[in-house]
């Protein structure tokens, strides 16, 4: 997989549209477009851009390690879907689904105290 795979991967699995991840990357959608089809390459600052956009290592969309190794493994791909979704809610949907959240993890931690 090269590195424009892997930026066409990451623009596919994002939510958002091509124009606004440009636009929030600081680019024009003609140039991730170049990055994209592998015409252009990125320069140092803006992989760094990319991997905090798209939460994965710089390692993953450098192709120096594999998937799994940086973030890009089936278990990251579920944090994206959940990063996504909450960003997509609005602030009260954020607190009750943190709230929620909470509760869970709260609830099978004193169900195992209880059991030991």
């Amino acid at each position: 997989m090269s590195m424009a795979d892997r930026i066409r991967d990451l623009v596919k699995r994002h939510p958002k549209k091509r124009q606004q991840i440009a636009d929030e990357l600081f680019i024009s959608v003609d140039c991730l477009g170049n990055y994209i089809n592998g015409r252009r390459s990125p320069n140092a600052s803006m992989v760094c851009q990319m991997a905090l956009y798209f939460h994965v290592s710089t390692d993953y969309i450098l192709c120096i390690s594999p998937p799994e190794e940086c973030g890009a493994d089936s278990g990251a791909e579920q944090e994206q879907n959940l990063l996504h979704l909450f960003r997509g809610m609005s602030p009260s949907q954020q607190e009750f689904f943190l709230h929620s959240g909470y509760g869970i993890v709260n609830y099978k931690n004193d169900k195992n105290k209880n059991s030991n």
